[in-house]
């Protein structure tokens, strides 16, 4: 029993000087940091704030002495209101630039030989109508001597200089041209059904 209560009480003693150095502690005043105080300035109320994150996070009271310690220094040595300015040339003269950047033209290689085209498929186009099929061809550059047209079971053959086509008409026919008319590169044909 008698430990039981040295025990107790050693306990007890404890917490009485650890109440006793809480009680000190809080007595020594402390300085308020110049953040605090700047920080009060400006928004009334947010100096409480970092006071108190000042007291609960120890790397927030790092941050906080840090940045007295390089404010009291500026104090001390003297603090220009007029900000550092460098200048220099960093842009290079404009006829430099457009040489740079000049459009070159690359010529191209070419060692394939496109083949000519000899012979050209004219425009057409193909009216049916009651009695007749009217045909329109676009032949322009080609003198009326050098036109040939033929029709052969219900197909229409067009030459003429270099235009050349044969086309399969939509109904039969009768092999005859009723009218052909070529005036500025246009051939009209008129065949009987």
């Amino acid at each position: 029993m008698v430990k039981k209560k040295n025990k107790k009480e050693e306990y007890e003693e404890r917490i009485r000087k650890l109440e006793a150095r809480i009680k000190e502690l809080g007595k020594e005043e402390r300085e308020p940091s110049i953040v605090e105080d700047v920080v009060g300035q400006f928004i009334p109320g947010l100096s409480g704030i970092v006071k108190t994150l000042e007291e609960t996070s120890p790397e927030f009271r790092k941050r906080i002495a840090e940045t007295d310690a390089e404010i009291k220094h500026r104090l001390e040595t003297g603090w220009t209101s007029k900000p550092k300015i460098e200048y220099g040339s960093f842009a290079k003269p404009i006829a430099k630039a457009r040489e740079e950047f000049k459009p070159k033209r690359i010529k191209k290689k070419s060692k394939e030989i496109k083949p000519e085209i000899s012979e050209r498929e004219p425009i057409v186009d193909v009216f049916e109508t009651e009695k007749h099929i009217s045909v329109i061809a676009e032949l322009p550059g080609i003198e009326k001597k050098d036109i040939e047209v033929k029709v052969t079971d219900g197909i229409l053959e067009i030459s003429a200089g270099k235009y050349s086509k044969k086309l399969k008409l939509p109904c039969a026919v009768k092999n005859i041209i009723i009218e052909k008319t070529y005036k500025h590169g246009i051939l009209e044909l008129k065949l009987e059904k």
